[in-house]
């Protein structure tokens, strides 16, 4: 009960979380998709020296993300459990957003890498009329989305830019394995304010048999009427096997 008073409103924490979810947190992940292109520029022409460079910024940024991720973290542990829908619906996309960036760095290494397609050239509009009623089904394609397959030279094991993209990897996986804690972190508030619920509509025993099950008072008119063989309680004051103590006695099997 003393960790729950010491819980805010999201109304209270809303503007310092607004700080991390709109401001630190996109500016880090633009600056990674940075790395990320330039990575590919410099595996692709086989500039080791720069790649290797470009790991070590990029292990950088992962490290100041993840430290920003912590930061929230520490914040969004503070709302109260009746604010947690509403701060998932708050921190959702950034999450989303983190956790994709450190999926796709991690398979940069991986043979073939996929990239977005480049966007095709523009054709004079006669061109287009044409294809379009020589075949109606091209032009109903849907541009966006495509995707294009990248074969990257590997890194040589002879080089500084394999170890640096070594400790970069272990960065990542790091920033991932954060990522995945903190939707937990945010999750659980949601589990304890629906159990609270549940048990707030579960409403009083339907019988005095439930009643002495779940701890419930009852008086001692209505204890002498039942006997032993009900198996409900008996003098000691132990907690018995359903982990609930009785009105005054330990209960038996």
């Amino acid at each position: 009960m003393a960790e729950e008073g010491n819980k805010l409103t999201l109304r209270r924490l809303e503007a310092p979380i607004h700080k991390f979810i709109k401001v630190a947190l996109p500016t880090d992940l633009e600056r990674l998709q940075k790395h990320h292109n330039n990575i590919l520029k410099y595996q692709q022409s086989q500039q080791w020296d720069r790649l290797h460079l470009e790991h070590i910024n990029a292990s950088r940024t992962v490290q100041q993300l993840r430290a920003n991720v912590r930061e929230m973290e520490k914040l969004c542990a503070r709302v109260r459990a009746e604010d947690a829908d509403a701060l998932e619906a708050l921190v959702k996309p950034v999450k989303d957003r983190a956790s994709a960036a450190a999926r796709d760095f991690l398979l940069l290494q991986s043979n073939p890498v996929r990239q977005p397609a480049p966007p095709p050239a523009a054709q004079p509009s006669s061109c287009v009329s044409n294809s379009c009623h020589a075949n109606d089904d091209v032009c109903k394609e849907p541009v966006s989305g495509r995707q294009i397959e990248l074969h990257l030279p590997k890194i040589p094991a002879d080089q500084i830019a394999a170890e640096s993209w070594d400790n970069l990897e272990e960065d990542l996986k790091e920033l991932s394995g954060l990522v995945t804690e903190f939707s937990l972190l945010v999750h659980a508030p949601l589990r304890e304010a629906s159990t609270d619920r549940l048990r707030t509509t579960a409403g009083p025993p339907q019988s005095l048999h439930q009643g002495r099950r779940r701890g419930w008072g009852v008086d001692e008119g209505e204890m002498e009427d039942v006997g032993e063989d009900d198996g409900v309680l008996s003098t000691g004051g132990e907690v018995g096997n359903n982990g609930y103590i009785g009105a005054g006695g330990e209960q038996t099997a």
